[in-house]
């Protein structure tokens, strides 16, 4: 048979396939409502499972894994059908529809604001950004940060979550695993590292900065051929070298705090991108919604088995939810298991999005919903 006669008998196939695809829907929808009424959970494994072992039982050895792929999709579909039709309930899903009732604000102009770092740093410049008026707090390190914010001590805390060049900034996402928070706002700040020192003229021969601006800078301080040496913080670094009788030390920091640390700027935009930004987060200790939120963040552990995560992400695209970033870090436990952290655009208030929400905490014992807000560019 030619290319185009086999074809052919694909889409008489494909079009019993469709009908029949359809019929199934509706029994699913009816199936659906009966556990509505029941108060029955969506989710039973044990069926999908024997709907597995029935549907391969005599299927071609080479042919089984795509059947089981096909029928994994199937599934979702069909739950996520299912859960359209009704209003899950969850922990967190109720405590969003709680903040729903309430009429939303919009974000604050003013606010106390926890930053780590000393004052010149980024989170700072960020901060200053997000708020109109502002009384920032500088602490040592991110955990003093969320400690604050936790405690009550600041309204707010802004803390840096990744970069374009030297990508996420892994001790915040460790930390967020162990304290209580909400992202109530995002920003991105552009960065435009300067290289600083008390004598400009003096042969540089070590680099003091946050790890992530050294990253950043990489390539210049090969060029330069000096050691790089973290800090805490870019703005520290600068205080550093202030504060230092130490000949041919440099900070790479914001231009700003050369002037704040009577430092001298030796050269500007030292960063090895022209394209270099630093998106921050804004928490709170309240779940808070404001005007306009159309971002959410989640994060959630998945089972140690193949195709879990692809399970998962098969519900957002059945949901026409645009992940816009996927990050996992290990939980720590030993055991191979990893959290996963997805940031998504959507809508809070759709009952689809608060289903797919309440489904993902109802089968999982790690859920945590990070929040809903807007990020400002």
């Amino acid at each position: 048979m030619t290319i185009e006669e086999l074809r052919k008998k694909i889409d008489a196939i494909d079009d019993k396939l469709s009908a029949l695809y359809m019929q199934r829907m509706e029994v699913c929808k009816e199936i659906g409502r009966e556990k509505a009424k029941k108060d029955l959970p969506v989710n039973v494994s044990q069926r999908e499972n024997a709907v597995l072992a029935r549907i391969t039982k005599n299927a071609d050895e080479d042919k089984i894994i795509y059947l089981k792929q096909l029928y994994d999709n199937i599934f979702s579909q069909s739950k996520s059908y299912q859960n359209s039709i009704r209003d899950l309930s969850s922990p967190s899903v109720d405590k969003i529809r709680a903040v729903l009732t309430e009429e939303r604000s919009s974000f604050p102009i003013g606010a106390t604001v926890a930053c780590q770092g000393v004052e010149g740093a980024f989170s700072g410049v960020a901060a200053k950004k997000l708020f109109e008026i502002t009384d920032i707090t500088y602490f040592k390190t991110f955990e003093g940060v969320f400690n604050a914010v936790e405690k009550g001590l600041c309204d707010y805390g802004v803390l840096p979550i990744e970069n374009s060049s030297a990508g996420s900034v892994l001790p915040v996402y460790d930390l967020m695993k162990q304290h209580n928070f909400y992202i109530v706002k995002s920003i991105r700040v552009p960065v435009r590292h300067s290289l600083v020192a008390k004598d400009p003229k003096a042969k540089i021969t070590k680099v003091y900065s946050h790890e992530q601006a050294l990253a950043q800078c990489a390539e210049y301080i090969k060029k330069l051929g000096a050691t790089p040496v973290p800090v805490e913080n870019t703005a520290m670094a600068a205080k550093m070298v202030a504060e230092s009788d130490e000949k041919g030390i440099a900070a790479i920091c914001n231009k700003d705090c050369a002037k704040l640390y009577s430092l001298t700027v030796v050269e500007n935009d030292v960063q090895d991108s022209g394209f270099n930004f630093t998106r921050f987060i804004c928490i709170s200790n309240k779940l808070r919604i404001f005007k306009g939120a159309d971002k959410i963040s989640v994060m959630t552990a998945l089972e140690h088995k193949v195709g879990s995560l692809n399970t998962l992400l098969s519900r957002f695209y059945t949901q026409g939810l645009n992940l816009t970033k996927l990050e996992s870090r290990p939980v720590g436990s030993g055991d191979f298991e990893f959290m996963f952290y997805f940031d998504f655009e959507g809508d809070v208030e759709s009952r689809g999005l608060l289903n797919l929400l309440a489904d993902l905490e109802n089968s999982s014992d790690k859920f945590v919903f990070l929040g809903s807000y807007k990020e400002k560019m």
